[in-house]
């Protein structure tokens, strides 16, 4: 079993990062978060503990996807939940091995990761510092 602590954050996917961000500072008043200048469009939106990632991205489908929709959840120990998803026989992407597809992070921001699917399709980043 991984050892889940805490939730980190919630990305959902849109079509247009712009009218988004002006919905999301108007609409609910979140305080807009630092992010990585990803090759992609969107923001991080402060809630408590947590944040919101909004990514701009049109690509849909039961594949793994860092810049998709996901729910995050810091663990303890990002390798010992590594071997835990072997042992499973789960296939996940680990965050070094992105780099083409989400840039060069700062890794202050970012964290270590990797993603994987639950049986839906949903993916879910694991994360530690």
């Amino acid at each position: 079993m991984v050892k889940v602590k805490a939730l980190n954050h919630v990305g959902i996917r849109v079509s247009d990062a712009n009218r988004t961000k002006e919905f999301y500072a108007k609409v609910l008043g979140l305080p807009m978060m630092e992010r990585p200048n990803f090759p992609f469009g969107g923001a991080w939106y402060g809630i408590g503990q947590n944040m919101i990632h909004v990514i701009e991205s049109r690509d849909v489908g039961r594949k793994i996807d860092p810049a998709g929709p996901h729910i995050a959840l810091d663990v303890d120990d990002l390798d010992e939940a590594k071997a835990e998803l072997e042992r499973l026989g789960i296939e996940y992407l680990d965050g070094s091995a992105v780099s083409s597809m989400i840039g060069n992070p700062d890794r202050r921001l970012t964290g270590r990761q990797l993603w994987f699917l639950d049986p839906d399709g949903n993916t879910i980043e694991l994360r530690s510092p």
